[in-house]
């Protein structure tokens, strides 16, 4: 009986790393990110960022994953409150369940997230679930967090934020319909009146967020096809991100119109990046990238300019800076 019972504490190596060696973001696997995320704890959102941080590239199995509840519990007067509050965080990591659903409806899978955790001596130790092994190791399909702004957030509507935003760096901008939000922030039975639920779950995370890399600004997005009285409903939102230079086009633009979207593949033609389109179209407005366009046709029929596409971006460039200078003045 012994034997057995050491063979398979083997198996499950445990990992102790101080405060200094954990990694500075955590990798989240996309379907996690956007999943039906119960509310739970501040305490357990960060337990689980520290063992995501810990996971590294070339690990080829979970491990049992163990940290400092100091580095959890930054408030606590006593012993007593860190140890309530952690039995507290253990039991919503424990409850805790992912959903896998098919989209027929067909076929689901349901699997807690963490199998077991121990607490001892002021360290906690996290063992993760076996079978969702695929979404913690060797990620293909994932969002990266900063885990320094993660820990100093206190709500847990700030965390998902946080997470959620940090996919949107590449475009800087995130379109949500009101249903979609409601299952991504606990939401679905609760403020039926759309203005309270933004009421409830906006202003902790555009406070908090303001500090960090992923601070943003919102707008709702009213149903055009409304033909009631009375003012347009609201039927999805619009989230900005304010210190992010955007690398993709959002694919939103592509959407406004057929023009618009003729204009955006003939930049990218023009050799004209990604990132410079996003950064400068919304100063040149679409009637200055029109006036754009026609000098790059000339210059296309110039004999006498050997790197079109340098020229192309620096004109480009100038033109973008000068309505960019315009509009901060």
């Amino acid at each position: 009986m012994s034997d057995k019972r050491k063979k398979a504490e083997v198996l499950t190596p445990v990992v102790v790393y101080s405060k200094e060696e954990i990694k500075a973001f955590a990798k989240q696997h996309w379907n996690i990110t956007f999943a039906r995320q119960k509310r739970i704890s501040v305490y357990a959102k960060r337990i689980m960022a520290n063992v995501l941080s810990m996971i590294k590239e070339e690990d080829d199995d979970l491990k049992a994953y163990q940290m400092k509840v100091t580095d959890i519990i930054f408030d606590a007067d006593s012993e007593n409150s860190i140890y309530t509050r952690i039995k507290e965080a253990s039991e919503d990591l424990i409850k805790q369940s992912w959903l896998f659903e098919r989209i027929d409806k067909k076929s689901f899978e349901r699997h807690n997230v963490v199998v077991s955790l121990r607490y001892e001596n002021g360290n906690l130790e996290i063992h993760l679930n076996p079978f969702l092994r695929e979404y913690f190791l060797e990620l293909s399909h994932y969002t990266t967090y900063e885990i320094k702004w993660y820990m100093s957030l206190s709500s847990w509507y700030s965390m998902r934020f946080f997470e959620i935003l940090s996919a949107f760096k590449d475009t800087g901008i995130w379109i949500v319909s009101i249903e979609e939000y409601r299952k991504l922030m606990d939401c679905e039975k609760k403020y039926p009146d759309i203005n309270d639920l933004l009421k409830r779950t906006l202003p902790e995370p555009l406070a908090e967020l303001e500090k960090t890399d992923v601070a943003f600004s919102y707008a709702p997005i009213l149903d055009a096809n409304h033909r009631g009285r009375g003012r347009k409903p609201i039927v999805a939102l619009e989230f900005k991100l304010k210190k992010v230079t955007p690398k993709k086009i959002p694919a939103s633009w592509y959407q406004f119109s057929d023009e618009y979207k003729r204009i955006l593949e003939g930049l990218l033609n023009y050799g004209i990046s990604e990132v410079h389109i996003t950064k400068y179209a919304p100063h040149i407005g679409i009637e200055g990238v029109k006036e754009i366009m026609k000098v790059f046709y000339k210059a296309q029929l110039n004999a006498e300019i050997k790197d079109k596409k340098a020229y192309y971006n620096k004109i480009w460039l100038n033109k973008g800076e000068e309505a960019k200078n315009k509009v901060e003045k």
